[in-house]
C-alpha cells in the first residue's frame, strides 16, 4: 500500500496547505521509511484536543502481514504549547486514537471488528536522556490494514519539550515484534534522531 491515507481516504489533507508543509520538519529519516504528516487532532479520532501536526514514518512492509515489518512504524504528535502529558494521557491519546483508527479504518475496507476490544495499557520507565518523560505500552487492536485480525501493539511513548518553540513533542515508537528484535533498534535510532531535531 503506496500511501495509506491517501488510499482510505479517511484523512482529510486540505488542512495542510502546500507540499513544503507537508515535507517531514522532525522524522527526516530513513528515506526508504514512507512519511505522512496530518494535522492534530486526527479526523478519527476527535476526542484527542490537542492542536498541531503527526509525523509518520512507515517501515518497509508496514501494510504486508506476510512482513517482518508489519504494523511496524514510529510517529510524533507536535503539540502547539507546552503541555503536561500524565501517564493517564497517554493511555487516552492511544485508546482514542487506536479506537478511532480501527473503526474508520474497517469501516472503508468493509471490515467487522468489534472495537469495545481496542485498549492500552501503559507503565511509567525510567526516563531517558532528553525527555521528560516515557511509559512502556501495549495496545490490543485489530490489524485493520490487511485482514482485520487482533493484534497486539509493542510500544515505547515518551515527551520532550521545547521551551524555546513553547511546543510538546509525543514520540510513539510501535512494532508487534519483541522488544528483543532488531527491529527495535531501528525505532529506537528513528526516536532518537526525531528528538536531537526538536531540541534544536
Amino acid at each position: 500500500m503506496k500511501n495509506i491515507f491517501f488510499a482510505l481516504g479517511f484523512i482529510a489533507f486540505a488542512s495542510i496547505a502546500n507540499s513544503q508543509e507537508n515535507k517531514p520538519q522532525i522524522l527526516l529519516k530513513p528515506a526508504s521509511w514512507e512519511f505522512e504528516k496530518f494535522e492534530l487532532p486526527p479526523s478519527f479520532a476527535p476526542e484527542i484536543t490537542y492542536k498541531g501536526a503527526e509525523e509518520i514514518r512507515f517501515a518497509p512492509g508496514m501494510f504486508n502481514k506476510d512482513s517482518a515489518n508489519y504494523f511496524t512504524y514510529v510517529f510524533v504528535a507536535q503539540i502547539d504549547k507546552i503541555t503536561p502529558i500524565s501517564e493517564t494521557d497517554v493511555k487516552n491519546y492511544l485508546n482514542w486514537y487506536f479506537r478511532g483508527l480501527c473503526s474508520t479504518t474497517a469501516r472503508d475496507r468493509k471490515l467487522v471488528i468489534d472495537s469495545t476490544k481496542i485498549s492500552a495499557t501503559v507503565k511509567k520507565k525510567s526516563k531517558a536522556a532528553g525527555m521528560e518523560s516515557a511509559w512502556d505500552a501495549t495496545v490490543n487492536l485489530f490489524g485493520v490494514f490487511t485482514d482485520g485480525a487482533a493484534l497486539k501493539l509493542n510500544m515505547e511513548v515518551s515527551v520532550v519539550n521545547n521551551p524555546v518553540t513553547n511546543k510538546t513533542f509525543l514520540f510513539f515508537l510501535a512494532s508487534p515484534r519483541d522488544k528483543k528484535d532488531p527491529i527495535w533498534n531501528d525505532l529506537h535510532d528513528i526516536g532518537k534522531h526525531g528528538v536531537e531535531m526538536v531540541k534544536k
